[in-house]
């Protein structure tokens, strides 16, 4: 069998899954991986055979993709802010507007400062403010340990020093304060599990995803007192927020904060930064 004859097949078997764009972001991705083939040069490896060992990778990771597991936890890892990140089922895989933040705060001059990453998952955050501000100290807080555990790997992979916190955001008490607190909470309501694809809400983390519908800002809250008590007199916020509670948040956070409201790529407003 070539690697033109994978390509086909996995497109026609997944075919009502995926869009064709997506299928071939897909296969380009597994063919990068399980081959060290480099993009721009899979076009002209077609005509490659695929030996035993390699079919048994292919069609092992066409079953997987069957079922709508994403590529990101087929292949057991991701690109973020150009760094690579291992994932499973125990994080949530990083979207595009978490990196807008990233990049957002990356703007603003947070060398040297002590930062916190709430509900950190993946490490993600964290990790790429380390390896971005390198005097920067930067801790990073969830309540997941399998989380922990693989942010922790994520950042002896990257090469960066932080400091990992196993904790509810709801119960931990800081022996020190913080000069930043970013967090992308869980924002997504619960009666919103209805409207989300199959292969998030099978297999990415409830816990880091969803919240009830009775309060939907109730992560924002834990958040405002935690900074009321270990958040610095000038420190600042860094939050990533669901579109459709701009005004809760900013009356919230009226009291302690100037906040800014900023959108994202697609015009949506996506995070609440404070100054």
């Amino acid at each position: 069998m070539t690697l033109q004859d994978f390509k086909l097949k996995m497109i026609s078997e997944l075919s009502l899954i995926y869009e064709t764009d997506d299928l071939n972001s897909i296969f380009n991705l597994l063919a990068e991986d399980y081959l060290k083939i480099p993009r721009s040069k899979i076009l002209l490896a077609n005509e490659f055979d695929l030996d035993e060992s390699n079919q048994t990778l292919f069609f092992s990771a066409l079953e997987r993709l069957k079922t709508h597991e994403p590529i990101q936890y087929v292949l057991g890892k991701t690109n973020f802010m150009d760094l690579e990140f291992k994932v499973n089922s125990s994080v949530l895989i990083p979207r595009p507007e978490t990196e807008e933040l990233v990049r957002l705060m990356l703007k603003e001059d947070l060398d040297g400062k002590e930062i916190l990453d709430i509900g950190s998952g993946s490490g993600c955050i964290a990790i790429s403010l380390a390896k971005n501000l390198p005097n920067a100290k930067v801790s990073a807080l969830d309540i997941s340990n399998d989380a922990l555990e693989v942010a922790k790997e994520n950042a002896t992979l990257n090469n960066v020093d932080i400091e990992f916190i196993n904790s509810d955001i709801f119960e931990y008490q800081s022996d020190k304060k913080y000069d930043i607190i970013v967090s992308n909470p869980p924002y997504v309501l619960e009666s919103e599990k209805l409207l989300m694809k199959k292969n998030v809400l099978d297999f990415e983390p409830e816990l880091a995803l969803f919240v009830e519908d009775i309060n939907p800002v109730i992560y924002y809250e834990a958040i405002s007192w935690f900074s009321k008590n270990y958040l610095n007199k000038k420190g600042r916020l860094f939050l990533e927020i669901n579109e459709n509670y701009k005004n809760e948040l900013m009356f919230l956070f009226r009291d302690n904060f100037s906040i800014e409201i900023i959108k994202d790529l697609s015009g949506k407003n996506r995070f609440c930064v404070t100054a």
